[in-house]
């Protein structure tokens, strides 16, 4: 479920790697070897939220890794 903060709405990392076709094990590892920009906004329990651009971003590599 989307999440709204300021206005504008974001994913959490599990909607974020379903939304690109990936696991989220695989969304944090890419995260963790540089291959995607890791989240520039975070939930106060420090959870990653993604932007519409990232969340795009992220599935452009994933169609490109296959």
């Amino acid at each position: 479920m989307p999440i709204p903060v300021s206005g504008k709405t974001y994913l959490s990392a599990q909607e974020t790697a379903t939304a690109a076709g990936i696991s989220k094990p695989t969304l944090l590892r890419w995260i963790k070897s540089n291959r995607v920009k890791d989240s520039a906004k975070r939930d106060r329990n420090g959870w990653r939220l993604f932007a519409p651009a990232e969340v795009e971003a992220i599935r452009n590599h994933a169609q490109t890794s296959k």
